[in-house]
């Protein structure tokens, strides 16, 4: 069961990536009354690095049954 939930993690890392940017766009972003700028930036890196996680695990997931087959 476990090697299952390894297997799906690209998945859940990319699902989490994709939340993190739909997130930003939900909470939005505003100018208080002093004028500074309030927006939950701190998504879209986390958003980006989820989505390179992702695809660096599944591609070194290919990389490795690709070469367990040659």
């Amino acid at each position: 069961m476990l090697k299952k939930q390894i297997g799906n993690m690209p998945l859940w890392l990319a699902l989490a990536g994709l939340a993190c940017f739909a997130a930003f766009a939900a909470i939005g972003s505003r100018v208080d009354e002093q004028g500074i700028l309030r927006e939950p930036f701190f998504l879209l890196p986390a958003g980006w690095l989820l989505l390179f996680l992702a695809a660096g695990w599944a591609a070194a997931r290919w990389l490795m049954g690709w070469l367990a087959r040659r």
